[in-house]
């Protein structure tokens, strides 16, 4: 049995990976000081800590180390760009290393597609030269993920993980990612607000994002290095007519209404390197993450509480 450490585990994607970890047998230890609440089964091993209380004493003996913590996007990087870069660049950067320092073989990082900024009308893979962030998220991720890869040795195996916007169902919910922000507006006011229809995005299904995580946790040792995660590309224009058709098959009315917003990205991704190195094969499209939304939903959910919006919860304790 392999014996696993997710810093943030209780988060949108932790709860998630921590529960399918644990249905395949692995001993999962969750840190995490619980920002947006436990919806953690209760018999997950939790401890409420700050990252930066890790010792080194307290990681030997795990096989892997998965970091999800941090903030968790563009907002709350911007609303405090100071702790940004402490929870994003310090902190990840500090674990990978104390992990190695334990003896630790597999380390496992959430990195984002946000490190590739603003580009024009090109097909990103991890080696291309268009990666300049010019914003506090960004800047943060990548300089993390470029220190922890710099501790790669033959055995210390990092892999990052650059994954595209997530959307779908998760118990700690969020209503802040794109194609879950449209079917909440949709469901809410009968309408999906684009602000730019031109913008590009990777996207990707919470689901398949776990199936990455497993993956590189499962991955042979002679496999590290960083990995685009996404399902495919899409403008947000796209996006908002495959949201509409999702929910209107199911009955619901939806219009759009297009403005004409900036937006400092615009990017997209190939995925080719992890389906041949982490077999790593998407199985959900936008269209399935909004039927697992309404799928959830139907015992009633109240779309506007502040809890599944990061930056409103953030706020409150910063």
């Amino acid at each position: 049995m392999k014996k696993i450490l997710i810093a943030g585990g209780a988060g949108y994607i932790g709860t998630l990976l921590t529960t399918e970890l644990i249905d395949r047998g692995y001993q999962v230890q969750v840190v995490d000081l619980l920002w947006f609440g436990n919806h953690l089964k209760p018999n997950v091993c939790i401890e409420k800590k700050d990252i930066m209380g890790l010792r080194t004493s307290d990681l030997e003996g795990f096989d892997c180390v998965v970091f999800l913590g941090g903030l968790s996007n563009d907002p709350m990087a911007k609303y405090n760009p100071s702790m940004n870069f402490v929870e994003n660049s310090a902190v990840p950067s500090y674990l990978a290393f104390a992990a190695k320092e334990a003896g630790v073989n597999r380390f496992v990082y959430a990195s984002t597609c946000s490190v590739y900024g603003y580009t024009a009308n090109q097909l990103l893979d991890e080696n291309s030269d268009s990666i300049a962030p010019q914003y506090p998220y960004g800047i943060s991720k990548l300089a993390a993920e470029k220190s922890i890869m710099n501790l790669q040795d033959d055995k210390f195996r990092p892999i990052a993980l650059r994954k595209g916007t997530v959307g779908g169902w998760s118990p700690r919910m969020r209503f802040d990612l794109v194609v879950n922000a449209m079917t909440k507006t949709a469901l809410m006011e009968g309408k999906i607000i684009v602000n730019n229809p031109s913008i590009w995005r990777p996207l990707v299904d919470v689901r398949d994002v776990v199936a990455a995580y497993v993956r590189s946790i499962e991955s042979n040792l002679d496999v590290a290095g960083v990995y685009n995660i996404s399902e495919d590309n899409y403008t947000i224009g796209r996006l908002s007519d495959l949201v509409k058709d999702a929910l209107v098959e199911e009955g619901h009315k939806v219009t759009i209404e297009t403005r004409s917003v900036q937006d400092f990205r615009n990017y997209k991704v190939l995925n080719t390197k992890a389906q041949m190195e982490l077999d790593f094969k998407p199985r959900y499209t936008p269209r399935d993450s909004v039927k697992s939304i309404l799928k959830n939903i139907k015992n009633g959910v109240d779309l506007s509480d502040k809890k599944y919006y990061n930056i409103q919860v953030f706020k409150e304790k910063f």
